[in-house]
């Protein structure tokens, strides 16, 4: 591997240790908020006004980011943002407010508006979010956000424990206000003096074009990327909302606490690698550099889906209260979900590739095209899906749209790469070293089907000898449980340690870079 040492590397790296500090405290938060809340409630703010305030946020901020993250950007686009988001803020609240006009939703609507209000709250601080990113300064974005996430959880936790009388969904919406108004006010009182004010001009038409691009590209990729809450929203009742909410909170933690920053920091490494010319040296190091990432996130999804996999029910057991322990149905999404780790792990990094080094509108148009090709695959497969299996059948149809994008994601690495490296080189040669480089060898990838097979073995004896949690055979159980998982991942840890010789010295050069 080459060596890792410029300055947009360390930096992108110590972006990702702090976004994964972040996600850490996240789930905590959120664990300990889960103990006190119905299943239906749960499944009305986490699927239903998640949903509302995700669209908003998404849409009016993705393109912005996406294309102000060039060098060549007008940072002056920055300020449309605000009244961008104030627009479709409005917009949202009228359609929850129409939809939800039923007196029995009363409070269900009201906390939709305070979702809404906070999605403004938030936008005030967007320029100085992007100018941030734009310096590379990630830890002070991850900071407000680690901030506000503890304050957002004392909130819903006082709220929900000592207001016991008042609806449990007003809580969330409230709970949502105090995140965005933290969030603003530490943004605006650690960025603002550093921004300079912004000369009033003409704004720059390549920006506003390449904006629009990326939004509407990215609005079909969200569709896809929400298209679970949407499905649960149209075809389940708020129960199996709030289950399947409970199994994105524990199965997703991977996704959030490790997955996504690597994922974002490995895209603004790479869109800063792509800047120099198209140089054998640069170039080469540029595709060492995406295998590296795309192995090492592999590693974690594959490390979830054969061995976490069988550990849900004592996780519940131990950490999700009375109120999920006894839920087989909870225990089964939640395996879905760590097997789904795997997919996201593999979309999530081949797909900020292509947002990294794109150089045009037309590549964004045909990742646009094949996003909407995939999400019409899945509104096709998932009515099916969910009528037959329930929430699993949502959670593999999921599965199936993240292998279609990955594989479209390679597709465009390959002939990036291939236009790079010469006419002379096949397009299938390219892709052929690509997946070597980022699959595990296959004696690691054998270790891990051991794991699987001995976790499950093992897991049907935890099960199948059910005993009250805490009692002396209960805990023998538990013991032998988590021996055979340590076991099996120390084999394979071990295997991948003396086999993978690139990623291992890779991984040497970054700690020590980090201690210099």
């Amino acid at each position: 591997m080459a060596s890792f040492t410029s300055n947009t590397t360390r930096t992108a790296l110590a972006g990702t240790v702090a976004t994964f500090l972040l996600r850490l405290i996240s789930f905590g938060c959120t664990q300990i908020s889960l103990r006190w809340v119905d299943p239906t409630i749960l499944g009305q703010a986490s699927i239903q006004l998640e949903l509302l305030y995700s669209m908003i946020n998404f849409v009016c901020r993705e393109g912005f980011r996406l294309s102000l993250m060039r060098p060549t950007s007008d940072w002056n686009v920055a300020y449309l943002t605000i009244p961008t988001t104030a627009c479709f803020a409005v917009l949202a609240g009228i359609q929850h407010v129409h939809y939800n006009a039923a007196p029995e939703n009363d409070a269900f609507r009201r906390a939709g508006l305070m979702y809404c209000c906070a999605s403004f709250i938030e936008s005030l601080a967007e320029p100085l979010v992007l100018h941030a990113l734009r310096q590379l300064h990630v830890s002070v974005k991850a900071s407000a956000e680690g901030l506000a996430t503890v304050t957002k959880t004392i909130t819903l936790v006082i709220l929900l424990t000592r207001f016991k009388s008042q609806p449990q969904v007003l809580a969330f919406g409230c709970a949502q206000i105090v995140y965005a108004a933290v969030y603003t006010l530490y943004l605006c009182y650690k960025l603002a003096p550093a921004v300079t004010r912004p000369q009033w001009k003409a704004l720059d038409r390549q920006t506003l074009y390449m904006t629009m691009v990326f939004t509407i590209q990215g609005f079909f990729k969200h569709l896809l990327t929400e298209g679970d809450r949407i499905t649960l929203v149209a075809l389940a009742e708020s129960y199996d909302q709030g289950v399947y909410a409970m199994g994105s909170a524990y199965g997703g933690l991977a996704a959030r606490v490790l997955l996504q920053p690597i994922e974002e920091n490995a895209r603004l490494l790479w869109s800063r690698q792509h800047v120099v010319p198209s140089q054998s040296p640069q170039q080469d190091e540029l595709r060492q550099s995406y295998c590296f990432v795309v192995k090492l996130v592999l590693y974690l999804g594959f490390i979830y889906s054969t061995l976490a996999v069988h550990y849900t029910a004592l996780l519940l057991q131990l950490v999700g209260g009375a109120r999920w322990s006894d839920n087989p149905q909870a225990s089964s999404v939640l395996s879905a979900f760590c097997v789904y780790t795997a997919f996201l792990a593999w979309n999530g990094s081949t797909e900020a590739f292509v947002y990294g080094v794109a150089e045009n509108a037309s590549d964004m148009g045909r990742l646009g095209v094949a996003h909407t090709v995939v999400a019409g695959v899945f509104a096709l497969i998932v009515p099916v899906a969910v009528s037959m299996y329930g929430t699993i059948g949502l959670v593999a149809a999921n599965c199936f749209s993240m292998m279609l994008r990955s594989l479209y994601s390679l597709h465009f690495a390959t002939h990036f790469f291939a236009n790079r490296w010469g006419t002379e080189t096949a397009p299938w040669r390219v892709a052929a070293q690509l997946l070597r480089g980022m699959f595990p060898q296959p004696a690691v990838l054998l270790c891990f089907l051991g794991c699987f097979i001995s976790t499950r073995i093992s897991r049907e004896i935890f099960v199948t000898g059910a005993h009250a949690v805490g009692s002396g055979d209960w805990i023998q159980l538990a013991f032998n449980h988590v021996a055979v998982g340590v076991t099996a991942g120390v084999i394979t840890l071990s295997m991948a340690y003396f086999t993978e010789t690139d990623l291992r010295r890779s991984l040497q050069r970054i700690s020590r870079q980090k201690q210099e």
